[in-house]
């Protein structure tokens, strides 16, 4: 992840090496289809395409089923409206594999990304929640985009058959937040048949914790150690459905984190060795069970273009496909 650039009392201290800008908190408004700075929106299955070219409003603008709200910890999330699950997974749902118990779960997925800007631009932001929806669509499932926390709650989660942290950065549940009690309902979720997808910061998350914070436990590690922005020689460690697609080795230009803590049951599928300015080998992707739940997380996917990259896009959608259990 390359240097952080959000609001200063996030990062001072947070990542060693890692410097920050200060930044104010984006704008919070919901944008049908697609977000503003860290709005959220619905998209629903069935026309075969992502509900994502709809305008945003104009920054401050309110809009229909939300408004912008404070945390109660000095930053503001958008109190996100989000559709009733209405397709079940047994009918053009996900289909080809997954239990009695996961076979009953809504075809929808959660779609969170708070945090995700300034680190990432809003600009790449929606053409990733985009891409996602898209897919997910083509799949038969629906999806919500959220930045509101309290999405993340055991009652709410039993709407979804998936959740996604898309690019989550540093704070994920908000600005001087712990990982509790989200995490506590993600565990909870998987345990009962639900998936859990991030990319790339969706791991540097909750620094310096000892021991780590249930939720890296839960994705299954947590980036320190440094980053590195340029040429990568990668490798393929494991057989599994997201690597069937890839070489035994490639390159990869971008930004790739270091790990300071994995999951002791991960099973890393890539590793990554920077080309400069150490030659670090690092784990870029891994998976996980809990309990009946898939835990699948890749460093790719800071931007945009790693979802249409030949040899990481298709990675990265076939590790979201195999959390959903198709």
């Amino acid at each position: 992840m390359s240097p952080a650039r959000v609001f200063a009392p996030l990062c001072i201290g947070l990542l060693a090496g890692v410097g920050c800008d200060a930044a104010s908190p984006p704008d919070t408004n919901v944008a049908s289809g697609s977000p503003d700075a860290s709005g959220g929106a619905t998209s629903d299955a069935g026309g075969g395409s992502a509900d994502a070219e709809a305008a945003a409003p104009a920054p401050g603008e309110p809009t229909d089923g939300a408004d912008a709200s404070g945390d109660g910890g000095g930053s503001t999330v958008a109190d996100a409206s989000i559709a009733e699950a209405g397709i079940d997974a047994t009918s053009g749902g996900p289909s080809d594999g997954g239990d009695a118990a996961t076979a009953t779960l809504p075809a929808r997925v959660l779609l969170y990304y708070l945090g995700a800007v300034p680190t990432i631009s809003m600009q790449s932001m929606t053409a990733q929640l985009a891409f996602y929806a898209q897919t997910l669509s083509g799949w038969g499932f629906a999806s919500d985009q959220s930045v509101d926390p309290t999405t993340i709650s055991d009652s709410n989660l039993q709407r979804y058959a998936a959740l996604a942290m898309v690019n989550t950065c540093f704070e994920p549940f908000g600005m001087g937040k712990p990982d509790t009690p989200q995490s506590q309902a993600i565990q909870a979720f998987l345990r009962r048949g639900g998936g859990l997808f991030g990319t790339h910061c969706a791991d540097v998350t909750f620094a310096g914790q000892n021991p780590p914070a249930l939720y890296n436990q839960l994705i299954g590690g947590r980036g320190g150690n440094g980053y590195f922005e340029g040429q990568n020689n990668c490798r393929k460690l494991a057989d599994h459905p997201s690597t069937a697609a890839l070489p035994a080795t490639f390159s990869f230009t971008g930004n790739l984190d270091n790990t300071d803590f994995l999951a002791a049951d991960s099973t890393v599928l890539v590793k990554c060795t920077w080309v400069e300015p150490n030659g670090a080998d690092v784990a870029v992707s891994w998976y996980r069970t809990e309990g009946a739940g898939r835990v699948f997380y890749t460093d790719f996917a800071k931007i945009d273009t790693d979802l249409t990259d030949p040899v990481i896009g298709p990675h990265v959608t076939a590790g979201l496909s195999w959390v959903l259990q198709r």
